[in-house]
């Protein structure tokens, strides 16, 4: 007996490289999430991704640039939430550098959300093309009730390396 091909959903969303854009991305992508049926969990930490990630592509990447966009593409496959996130200010980075002194910075709030997305996601990678984009492709596999990550399992500790209290207060 042959396997039906894994149906494939893409949803593209493009908004201006702008942080007011911030809730309107994560709303795109929880939107899409939910159809997987992620545990209340996995929606925290897929929108957690969402807003360091399109924060990154659209400060650090495009400068918040109302000259640029940033690209939010979702696809479904399977039981896989796939979301790649392309800015367009080409600044090469390296991510490895920003993981490694996540550990061991002791200054301000920021400078933690790759450490965070790697932590979370199951897959990540950076592409850069220098003077044109970067594209953050990651990947969340839904968890089948009983695995590892699931509802049902103790909930996953991420230990950040800040206090709560290093958080200002958002202005009212």
């Amino acid at each position: 007996m042959e396997q039906s091909p894994v149906k494939r959903q893409i949803h593209e969303l493009k908004v201006t490289a702008t942080l007011k854009h911030i809730e309107k991305v994560k709303q795109f992508v929880v939107s899409i999430a939910e159809k997987l049926e992620f545990s209340p969990i996995e929606m925290f930490q897929i929108e957690l991704v969402v807003d360091e990630a399109y924060a990154n592509a659209a400060d650090h990447g495009s400068e918040c640039s109302r000259d640029k966009e940033v690209h939010i593409k979702c696809i479904i496959e399977g039981e896989k939430l796939i979301i790649i996130i392309k800015d367009f200010g080409g600044k090469p980075f390296n991510p490895d550098f920003f993981e490694r002194i996540a550990d061991k910075k002791t200054w301000g709030v920021g400078g933690r959300g790759i450490k965070i997305i790697k932590e979370i996601m199951d897959e990540v990678m950076y592409f850069f093309v220098t003077g044109q984009s970067t594209t953050l492709y990651m990947v969340k596999q839904r968890r089948a009730e009983g695995e590892e990550g699931s509802e049902s399992s103790p909930s996953p500790v991420i230990a950040l390396p800040f206090s709560l209290d290093d958080i200002p207060p958002i202005p009212t």
